[in-house]
């Protein structure tokens, strides 16, 4: 037998349901990642360099297929490097963690063989003396955009009148 009053309840919560799916939607907050969001960062990223390293519209044309190129292999040895090091956490043997330590090593030294290697093909494009600017520019650039996200994006949010951060103690 049914019990006639839930009957009664299912249609509402259902159509309450269906009603605040969207609702929550477009209540997500401002932080949470999103496309938009990361095409924004990487036209502000392709600004950055630009003016900073002094791209020309050929040098642009010819840097940035070549530079996401070498980003995403990057990428992808930094997730195999972590993979390593998620491993080395869960090993229960010296002899294992060994062998995970040697193979973690092997895979920073070509790291930095990577990152060597993105210098030398970037300076075909721009030169040598820019090519060696690209990893100061890309810490300036993340170091910016954190100091925005950290004051409110830049728009005084978060911030106390005398530059404090809200919930740090008052200066006296």
């Amino acid at each position: 037998m049914s019990n006639p009053s839930r009957l009664l309840i299912m249609p509402k919560f259902i159509t309450a349901f269906v009603f605040m799916i969207p609702m929550l939607a477009f209540a997500q907050p401002r932080w949470v990642d999103n496309a938009s969001q990361s095409d924004r960062m990487q036209a502000l990223r392709i600004a950055y360099f630009v003016e900073e390293l002094s791209l020309t519209p050929e040098e642009s044309a010819l840097f940035w297929p070549a530079w996401n190129e070498e980003q995403d292999k990057l990428r992808a040895h930094g997730d195999a490097i972590r993979a390593v090091e998620t491993k080395l956490k869960e090993v229960e043997s010296d002899a294992e963690a060994e062998q995970l330590i040697n193979e973690l090593k092997e895979l920073q030294l070509k790291a930095v063989e990577l990152q060597h290697q993105v210098v030398e093909r970037m300076s075909g494009f721009i030169g040598y003396r820019r090519a060696g600017m690209i990893k100061q520019v890309e810490r300036a650039f993340r170091t910016q955009v954190m100091k925005r996200r950290m004051n409110g994006n830049g728009n005084g949010q978060g911030q106390r009148p005398g530059g404090q951060r809200p919930g740090s103690p008052q200066r006296h």
